[in-house]
């Protein structure tokens, strides 16, 4: 296939327009009354206890501290996500 330069731009222009939409407003969310706050991040509503830890868990590990209970993080799932988002978005965050 052999594209012209007006092509191309046009499908580049067309993605780029696409892809922001993609962006994240999470700084316009204002943190509900049933929501998950650690250390200053919302992990959102409805979070039962085995994410809690995982949550916890994951921003202890962030700041340098590991600590996973490995059999959940295996077999709960709960427990695996909020280590993983704990991890992530705790980075930088020193846990108190």
């Amino acid at each position: 296939m052999n594209f012209t330069k007006g092509t191309l731009l046009v499908v580049s222009a067309t993605a780029a327009i696409l892809l922001s939409g993609c962006v994240s407003s999470e700084s316009s969310v204002t943190p509900g009354a049933e929501d998950f706050i650690y250390i200053g991040h919302d992990f959102g509503p409805d979070r039962d206890s085995n994410y809690r830890k995982g949550v916890m868990d994951g921003c202890r590990t962030s700041d340098g501290d590991y600590t996973k209970d490995h059999t959940s993080y295996k077999t709960n799932e709960s427990y695996h996500a909020g280590w993983e988002h704990g991890r992530l978005h705790c980075k930088g965050t020193p846990a108190k």
